[in-house]
């Protein structure tokens, strides 16, 4: 799944997946997009583990195998499909529900036996009921037979995203796009066997093992043969040639169109190797040890996806250079997501916030620690953007939706994060690398992932989850300190930490800024009040909790940055008046925040309220200016509403002023140049940046 977000659904996600690629066009404008350490923690004392939690209820069934022949015909659009499944009923079944893309008929359904099933559609549901009620734990069989026209997005489960596909340039079938009948989506694993004849023209991409042979007229059958139960849904029909790489001893394959430079590819294939090197180290063992597959969609397609051994980018994801993070995100689900994967939705963020975590860890190690902290920042905000809903209840939202994305995707990492800080590096990388190896191919509950957590470090992490997994409150610290003179030079700072949770426990990093060395400490925070006592000899300057971030707390900072996250989330699935709303509340946090006032106008630009856009550009210029670059483009902005209402000397005088501050961002000087020769008159083009 992809971030929506970011990489992707790793991920989202129909507003998150808009959010990707708004994200991806303003770093390519130069305006920056919306605000989507060696140390040694304090041992904790060793007690007795919890007894384990009750596992949760099973399913009524899930579908744990399929057989899929494929059939195409590409001018028509038209996609043919005779399957066989593998129901497993957990319960005495009389009837089963799952879903199939809207655009898809059933043209006939029957048992094991040949015979018959009623079924209705309801949406994109498809309702069975069964001669006789199915025994629990029986495996059952049912035969299908479905056609369909898959020509864009219309139907597609996420609003807006082309997710299956049929046309004369080929097919592109992803497992989110429903084209078979799921059930468990992203939590049931199952094997697959697929299979489809082509024109010698096209190839066939699939997870599993590959076999081909000739067919009539020329033609080509292809055959795929997923045998470790996973998520092997998405299939891939591409006239495209692979160009192969090996890089460190690592194998990857790219299916991208000629249009994209020689070198990038390559570039892409040495920046795989090294992320998969990297995760192996960090992991253990590699799912897919001959190696990976990426192959480019259309730019309207889903940003990114994977599946074992194949990995989808869409053309507008792949950039004009290599897209780092969002490349460790999909191969990082390799791990978790196709070879342990979440049991059920609520333990979602055990993929993909173990996919954001394995970004953060792969920049710290490749780039340096500022880009490490930014990205942890990132993490913070999305986690705090949905307050309202705990981790442990993430199967209520909807699956494709922001809040479910940065819930799991983003607090998911946070959680990763935390754990490091309090465990340790070492310690965590191991037992993370012992969870890899115990459940490899398998579901994995977060009730499982804790216990492995403690027995693999002797910890007791009750208080942990209780307070970040099912809970949603975060702490806002402060302090108070007294410093002090020690007889025979040197200096002691002896304080308090404060907190709003009385149930909180967990170790905060304490540092003391002086004249010379920072002096640092690790602090057993339990309750609203913790002290601490540092000694150094250099004189204090400043007292910081937590100044390498590794807890997840509400800061004004923070707060402010979330308001403007919810906001830009608002503006990308279309409801202005929510993010107008978003963007007031940021501004109450910060009333001279140039950057709330910059996303308010373009909130008030994009419905044409041209008055209400032109006084929050002037109230942009009038604020902090930061970022910088808000001084110019609010400038261009007026001119293009005054050139937009008839007022043209005005408009002029706003371009000139625009000049006048020579910020290139972006272009701003060409663009404000241009204007002065003649008006601007499209007020289709967005604010953002400026066309």
């Amino acid at each position: 799944m992809t971030r929506l977000s970011c990489k992707g659904m790793a991920w989202a996600v129909a507003v998150a997946l808009s959010l990707v690629a708004t994200g991806a066009a303003q770093q390519q404008q130069g305006v920056p997009p919306p605000p989507t350490i060696t140390r040694t923690p304090s041992p904790t004392a060793v007690q007795p583990a919890p007894p384990p939690l009750p596992p949760a209820p099973p399913p009524p069934f899930s579908i744990t195998a399929y057989n899929l022949k494929l059939g195409f015909n590409f001018p028509a659009h038209q996609l043919d499909v005779t399957a066989k499944l593998t129901l497993s009923p957990t319960v005495v079944l009389s009837s089963a529900s799952f879903s199939l893309n809207q655009a898809l008929r059933v043209d006939s359904l029957t048992d094991g036996a040949g015979n018959s099933l009623a079924h209705v559609r309801q949406q994109d549901k498809v309702i069975v009921t069964f001669s006789q009620p199915l025994a629990a734990g029986a495996p059952a069989e049912l035969d299908l037979h479905y056609t369909g026209a898959l020509p864009d997005a219309s139907l597609s489960p996420i609003s807006g995203i082309r997710t299956a596909y049929v046309g004369p340039d080929g097919a592109f079938l992803l497992y989110p796009g429903e084209w078979f009948p799921l059930s468990g989506y992203n939590t049931d694993r199952f094997t697959a066997d697929i299979s489809a004849t082509l024109p010698a023209s096209l190839s066939l991409l699939a997870s599993g093992t590959a076999t081909t042979s000739p067919a009539a007229n020329g033609e080509v059958t292809y055959s795929f043969h997923q045998e470790h139960a996973s998520f092997p849904g998405s299939v891939i029909v591409t006239s495209l040639k692979p160009q192969a790489f090996t890089d460190n001893g690592v194998n990857s394959s790219f299916y991208f169109s000629p249009d994209i430079p020689p070198a990038l590819t390559a570039q892409y294939a040495t920046a795989a190797a090294a992320i998969y090197t990297f995760l192996t180290n960090t992991l253990g063992t590699p799912p897919n040890a001959d190696g990976l597959r990426f192959v480019e969609l259309p730019a309207d397609a889903l940003p990114s996806f994977a599946s074992p051994g194949l990995i989808v980018l869409s053309r507008t994801s792949i950039g004009s250079s290599v897209n780092t993070n969002l490349l460790v995100d999909e191969i990082a689900q390799q791990w978790f997501g196709v070879m342990v994967s979440p049991a059920t939705l609520d333990d979602a963020w055990l993929q993909y916030g173990a996919a954001r975590y394995c970004e953060a860890l792969y920049i710290q190690h490749a780039q340096d620690k500022a880009a490490w902290q930014d990205l942890v920042t990132q993490l913070a905000i999305g986690a705090l953007s949905y307050p309202d809903t705990a981790l442990a209840n993430s199967s209520q939202l909807y699956v494709f939706s922001p809040q479910f994305q940065d819930l799991n995707y983003d607090k998911g990492a946070m959680l990763f994060h935390m754990l490091r800080w309090q465990l340790g590096d070492q310690p965590f990388d191991n037992a993370l690398r012992d969870v890899v190896n115990t459940y490899a191919w398998k579901p994995l509950s977060t009730a499982e992932f804790q216990q492995a957590l403690e027995k693999s470090t002797h910890s007791d992490l009750r208080s942990f989850f209780s307070q970040w997994y099912r809970g949603t409150a975060v702490p806002t610290f402060t302090n108070s300190y007294t410093v002090y003179r020690i007889q025979g030079g040197g200096y002691r700072v002896t304080g308090k930490i404060q907190q709003n949770l009385d149930l909180f426990s967990m170790p905060v990093q304490v540092s003391v800024l002086t004249d010379g060395a920072t002096a640092s400490a690790t602090v057993p925070v339990n309750g609203s009040e913790s002290s601490f006592s540092l000694d150094m000899q250099a004189r204090p300057r400043q007292v910081q909790i937590d100044p390498n971030n590794w807890i997840l707390k509400a800061s004004p900072d923070l707060n402010l940055r979330v308001a403007l996250s919810r906001g830009d989330n608002d503006v990308a699935a279309g409801d202005f008046p929510s993010a107008i709303k978003q963007y007031d509340a940021a501004l109450k946090i910060n009333p001279i925040s140039s950057l709330a006032y910059y996303r308010l106008a373009e909130a008030y630009y994009q419905e044409q309220n041209w008055q209400n856009a032109a006084d929050a550009y002037r109230q942009a210029m009038n604020g902090d200016l930061d970022p910088q670059w808000i001084e110019v483009w609010s400038h261009i902005q007026l001119g293009k509403i005054f050139d937009l209402t008839g007022q043209r000397n005005r408009a002029l005088n706003e371009y000139q002023l625009a000049l006048s501050t020579h910020d290139d961002t972006n272009g701003a000087q060409e663009l404000a140049r241009q204007y002065l020769k003649a008006p601007y008159k499209t007020a289709a083009a967005t604010a953002n940046g400026g066309q």
